[in-house]
């Protein structure tokens, strides 16, 4: 057991009422007050801190505990690997089991706030369980439910997030930004969202049809007593459909920061979402607010002295609070100074911490006094509304990532697949694209709907046309052909448009053969990261960067989900185009019957057409497989390997194969696009499925 504290002789929790609060715990219900009395003086409080461990699966029980306040996670790592079994919040139990069974603990414990419990003694708890029949009929009815699986209290996996909003500049922004974040949140989950507005302005209640009285925090003191709800009378529900509580407090109070602690407890039992909109100082009372924070987002503009104490703030905070970086998160209002950031300049900025890029907002009403715009709801398909969304769908783990693989040819049914999702409104948070996926990836990221890229991909309707695009080295010592042609055909539709340009998040993926590591792209310019990313080994010379030679993308990572995985998708579609062996072996039959058809036709024929058909078949023999068909089988041969094991991680995968064509066949773009649209169809009722999956 991690260390905690004992709470028996602190001033502020010996007003709570012990007895009343196991009267929530389902184990003790049933009993009358004397009783539960007497059982809860056998207990007393403990405070477990944020992070700290109750106990730890495989040690022998000692305790048995009940949640007064706060939130928990239990979890098992069978076989290493984390596995969330259940949330705990006020009213849950746990740890009767180990002692009931003599068996060690079979999950670990974990606060994810700070907390307080019940806890009662082993010893305590048998003699407990051994004098009362109502507790003994409840364990018994626990237990049986366990054995048979049916213990949907244990599989409980519903959890509560804290999202903190905090600015060191203009409110204004910071209050839209909360508003528009908590309208998301309950759009794209339909869970209960809380927006607690702690801005001593108010920007929140500037919502004139619904103002709400403000509330000294000092009136939450002692809520874990509160059992009849009276913290829901001090609520409003916004229109749209999520509730506001506006609060205040004094700076020079010091239990600001414990009581703050108290009300995001007793708000977490009922809301799966509680958004705050934290006012623009950093005190104790906020630094404490953000140690329980599950994500924090830092609003600043794209002034550099902004952007730099922003900075500064966030790193100070992650070290003083010991929280991941991934906890943090900075958002760039753009536009008020006529500046607009770049992917680059924000990673060189924040490196790994995610940053996002919000456009500036048109409003109605640009007065002091307006409300602050639901630009979610209002214009959903406006830059900052897609921003807000994104941000919205990654904190409640929906964000929807789509891997189109490598392929050559075959990789054109990538554009069928994006017809059906298009068409089906199937909505995509992320792209990944490896190869002839990213070529495809870029224009949909960009915003060309799937028909355009198919108009593009029709103009490429003939062999002389494709070869057009070829340009021979004349000293191939890198690459056979040189790849010029190919950028300036890439140009005329890609233009110079950057990652920036991109609506939806885009990364490309390419091989760096000098480090033999998977390289994945995500600013700068399109065309010379796809140039990258379709560079066959040997057929087009290679790219370097800072030194390094990067190919094609397949090469190490034909189709990109890791990248998706990295980049917070927790829903994966992906897209493996190649044919598996028995594809293979099915394209060998029609081929050899294909051919038997032709010569029994050709034997109808007179001599001259025979003659010619031998000739014909001479040529072929002598050119095909040629070098370009040896190297490219070899390089698929082995890419189908790597994306059949990368395939096995997402969560649809669809496969539009066509047993007949060969890699080199872009000229012929509507039998795999057909294809494609043909197998999205099919596994259509799973993607929507997964869509409608709340990962909550």
């Amino acid at each position: 057991m991690d260390s905690y504290q004992s709470s028996e002789t602190n001033p502020r929790f010996q007003k709570i009422d012990k007895a009343a609060l196991l009267s929530l715990c389902p184990l003790f219900s049933g009993l009358s007050h004397w009783e539960l009395k007497a059982i809860s003086q056998l207990m007393r409080l403990v405070e477990y801190h944020r992070d700290e461990v109750v106990y730890h699966e495989g040690v022998p029980s000692e305790s048995f505990y009940v949640v007064v306040s706060g939130r928990f996670e239990a979890s098992a790592s069978p076989k290493e690997k984390k596995t969330i079994l259940a949330y705990l919040r006020r009213g849950d139990y746990f740890g009767e089991m180990s002692m009931l069974t003599n068996e060690p603990h079979s999950s670990t414990v974990r606060a994810l706030s700070d907390s307080l419990l019940l806890e009662l003694e082993k010893e305590d708890f048998k003699k407990t369980v051994e004098h009362n029949a109502t507790i003994s009929l409840e364990i018994s009815r626990r237990l049986s439910s366990r054995l048979s699986g049916k213990d949907s209290r244990s599989r409980s996996l519903l959890r509560s997030d804290i999202v903190s909003v905090f600015s060191n500049y203009y409110q204004e922004d910071r209050a839209e930004f909360s508003i528009n974040l908590a309208a998301s949140l309950h759009h794209e989950t339909r869970q209960k969202v809380v927006l607690i507005d702690m801005d001593p302005d108010g920007q929140i209640n500037g919502l004139k049809r619904h103002q709400a009285k403000k509330h000294p925090l000092a009136q939450f003191h002692n809520i874990e007593n509160d059992l009849i709800g009276a913290v829901e009378n001090l609520l409003t529900t916004h229109p749209i459909g999520f509730d506001v509580l506006s609060v205040f407090y004094e700076e020079k109070d010091l239990e600001e920061g414990t009581i703050i602690t108290s009300l995001l407890n007793y708000l977490a039992i009922n809301y799966r979402f509680i958004i705050v909109n934290l006012p623009g100082r950093l005190d104790e009372a906020i630094s404490k607010l953000l140690s329980q924070s599950d994500f924090v987002y830092f609003v600043t503009d794209s002034n550099i002295n902004n952007v730099t104490e922003i900075k500064e703030a966030a790193a100070s905070l992650q070290k003083d609070l010991a929280l991941g970086e991934e906890k943090f998160s900075i958002v760039i209002h753009e536009a008020v100074f006529g500046i607009r950031t770049t992917t680059s300049a924000r990673r060189e900025m924040f490196g790994k911490m995610p940053c996002y890029s919000l456009s500036a907002s048109q409003t109605s009403d640009e007065s002091e006094s307006a409300p602050p715009a639901l630009l979610v709801v209002d214009d959903p398909e406006a830059a900052y509304s897609r921003v807000i969304r994104h941000i919205a769908r990654r904190i409640s783990n929906n964000l929807v990532g789509l891997a189109l693989g490598s392929g050559a040819a075959l990789g054109l049914a990538h554009i069928g697949v994006l017809k059906v999702l298009d068409r089906e409104k199937i909505p995509v948070d992320i792209i990944s694209g490896s190869s002839v996926g990213a070529l495809v990836g870029g224009f949909y990221a960009l915003g060309a709907n799937p028909g355009e890229i198919e108009r593009m991909a029709a103009e490429i309707n003939s062999f002389s046309k494709l070869f057009r695009l070829l340009d021979i080295s004349f000293f191939p010592i890198r690459g056979l052909l040189s790849g010029r042609k190919v950028i300036k055909h890439l140009k005329k539709y890609f233009g110079n448009k950057t990652f920036d340009d991109c609506r939806i998040p885009f990364k490309v993926i390419g091989a760096n053969l000098s480090t033999r590591q998977t390289v994945v792209m995500e600013s700068g310019n399109l065309v010379d990261a796809i140039r990258v990313s379709i560079a066959i080994p040997a057929i087009f010379r290679p790219v370097i960067i800072r030194g390094d030679l990067v190919v094609d993308g397949g090469i190490s990572n034909p189709l990109p989900i890791k990248a998706l995985h990295q980049a917070g998708a927790n829903k994966v579609i992906a897209v493996n185009v190649f044919p598996a062996p028995k594809d293979m072996l099915e394209k060998r039959i029609l081929r050899e019957e294909a051919l038997e058809k032709e010569t029994a036709q050709i034997k109808q024929r007179n001599i001259l057409i025979r003659i010619l058909f031998r000739i014909k078949k001479f040529i072929l023999r002598g050119f095909f497989p040629n070098i370009f068909d040896i190297l490219m089988n070899t390089i698929q041969l082995m890419e189908t390997e790597i994306a059949d094991i990368e395939g096995e991680s997402a969560d649809v995968l669809i496969r539009p194969v066509v047993p007949t064509a060969n890699w080199v066949e872009f000229f012929k773009p509507n039998q795999f696009i057909k294809r494609g649209e043909e197998e999205t169809m099919k596994m259509l009722p799973k993607i929507k499925a997964l869509v409608a999956q709340q990962n909550v």
